[in-house]
């Protein structure tokens, strides 16, 4: 080994540090995540079905983003989805408020599209959007057209 060889490792090895900095960053933010934002508050809401829906979806007042879907699971005894909703501290949700999942564009992304009540109260960390509207099932109503089109 000559000199050459040895000045050659440390700038090597800041390189691939470097480089799995970067792909940690561009993981965290590709995933919908964050590590050190603790500047949200959770609410929950149920739906009868969330066709489409997914965690990392976004949440939105009016159209602002304004929070992520954090987690979508099966109630066991009524049989809906009960889906979390991580949304920003400092927007507040009224109580009466009513949460439906709503696709963007014809056959886009599905979101969360909260319509604001005309309640005092708001919503705190862990209580619930009691009203609520499923997606628009879109295969649905177009097999329902063309089956029940051909029974008659």
């Amino acid at each position: 080994m000559n000199m050459k060889n040895l000045s050659l490792y440390p700038a090597v090895g800041l390189f691939v540090l470097i480089g799995l900095v970067c792909v940690a960053y561009l993981t965290v933010n590709l995933a919908n995540t964050s590590l050190f934002d603790q500047n949200q508050y959770a609410l929950n809401t149920k739906f009868s079905t969330a066709n489409g829906l997914r965690v990392g979806s976004s949440v939105e007042i009016s159209g602002v983003p304004v929070g992520k879907v954090a987690a979508i699971e099966l109630d066991q005894q009524l049989y809906q989805a009960v889906v979390t909703l991580n949304i920003e501290k400092g927007v507040q949700v009224p109580e009466d408020s009513t949460a439906a999942i709503k696709t963007s564009g014809l056959i886009g992304d599905k979101y969360i599209n909260i319509i604001p009540g005309g309640s005092s109260q708001a919503l705190q960390h862990g209580e619930s959007i009691l009203d609520t509207q499923a997606a628009l099932d879109i295969e649905e109503m177009i097999s329902k057209y063309i089956f029940g089109s051909v029974n008659k």
